[in-house]
C-alpha cells in the first residue's frame, strides 16, 4: 500500500487528536475551577490502601470529591468522582475501609447441581461477614475530626486514622 501525504494526515488526525483531547465528555457549565488534591491515609504507621476518601464541602455546595487510596495510601481526588481536582473551599474529610469475609461453604457447579448451587450461595451470603477497618468517627462528615482547605494551588494532606479496628457491620 502506498501512503501519500493526505492519507498520512488523515490517519494522524483520526488517531492522535482523540488521544490528546481528554475524555471528550462535556463538563457541567457550573463546574468551578479545580485544583490538584491528594490525601494520604496512614493507619498503624503504614500507608492504607483501598480506603475510600471523600471530602464534603462545609458550605453545603454540591461539589464533593472522592477517590480510593492506592498502595502508597494516596487518594488523588476527583470532583463528583470524575473530574480531576477539587474546587477551592473548606471540606470535611471522611475515610472508610471495609472487609468482607467469605464463607467456607463449597458451592456446587450450577450446571450439574443448580438447586444445590442456589442453596449454597444463599447460605454463603448468610455466613459472609462485613467489618469496618477504620474508626467509625472518620466515616461521616458529622463526626470526622479531619478537615482540609483547598486553595488555588496543589493541595496535599496526610491523615493518620489511628489503629486498625475491626467493627462488625452485620
Amino acid at each position: 500500500m502506498k501512503l501519500n501525504i493526505t492519507t498520512l494526515a488523515f490517519w494522524n488526525a483520526v488517531i492522535l487528536i482523540p488521544a490528546f483531547s481528554g475524555c471528550g465528555c462535556t463538563l457541567p457549565s457550573d463546574l468551578p475551577k479545580l485544583y490538584p488534591t491528594t490525601i494520604k491515609i496512614i493507619q498503624d504507621g503504614q500507608e492504607l490502601s483501598d480506603a475510600s476518601v471523600t471530602i464534603m464541602p462545609v458550605d453545603g455546595s454540591a461539589w464533593y470529591a472522592s477517590a480510593k487510596t492506592d498502595t502508597q495510601g494516596n487518594a488523588t481526588l476527583l470532583t463528583q468522582g470524575q473530574y480531576p481536582g477539587t474546587a477551592t473551599g473548606k471540606y470535611k474529610v471522611t475515610v472508610s475501609k471495609r472487609e468482607i469475609t467469605q464463607s467456607k461453604i463449597t458451592i456446587p457447579d450450577p450446571n450439574t447441581d443448580p438447586t444445590g448451587h442456589v442453596k449454597a450461595l444463599e447460605q454463603a451470603n448468610k455466613e459472609a461477614l462485613e467489618f469496618n477497618l477504620v474508626d467509625l468517627k472518620y466515616s461521616s462528615a458529622n463526626t470526622t475530626p479531619e478537615e482540609i482547605e483547598i486553595t488555588s494551588a496543589k493541595n496535599e494532606k496526610t491523615i493518620d486514622v489511628g489503629k486498625t479496628v475491626r467493627i462488625g457491620v452485620k
